[in-house]
């Protein structure tokens, strides 16, 4: 079971510079990103994620320096980092399997 963990801008960086990190950048009055929302909570409370995947959240409108930085233009954007370094993303609402192909090309 994970734990979704809701990221400022300036908490960003120490949270994504160690170990593999799931980062949900979102807003909170987007339909597709509610719905995407869901999805990550349900895979939250399963055992479908790697253990040592962290999972995250950012909203865009709180943290809009942090969106541009990684050049999130569409919501919902997943972009997976690994020591910091981005290594996988997946722009626009997703289902279960496309997500988790995320994780097992990076095992």
């Amino acid at each position: 079971m994970h734990k979704i963990e809701k990221l400022r801008a300036a908490e960003f960086p120490a949270a994504v510079r160690d170990g593999v990190v799931l980062v949900d950048f979102f807003a909170s009055w987007h339909g597709p990103c509610y719905k995407q929302g869901e999805l990550l909570n349900t895979l939250a409370d399963g055992d479908l994620i790697p253990e040592e995947v962290k999972i995250a959240k950012v909203d865009i409108d709180e943290a809009p320096v942090i969106a541009a930085k990684f050049e999130v233009d569409i919501i919902p954007t997943l972009v997976v980092f690994r020591d910091g370094t981005e290594v996988g993303r997946i722009v626009g609402e997703t289902d279960q399997s496309h997500l988790l192909e995320l994780f097992s090309s990076e095992e």
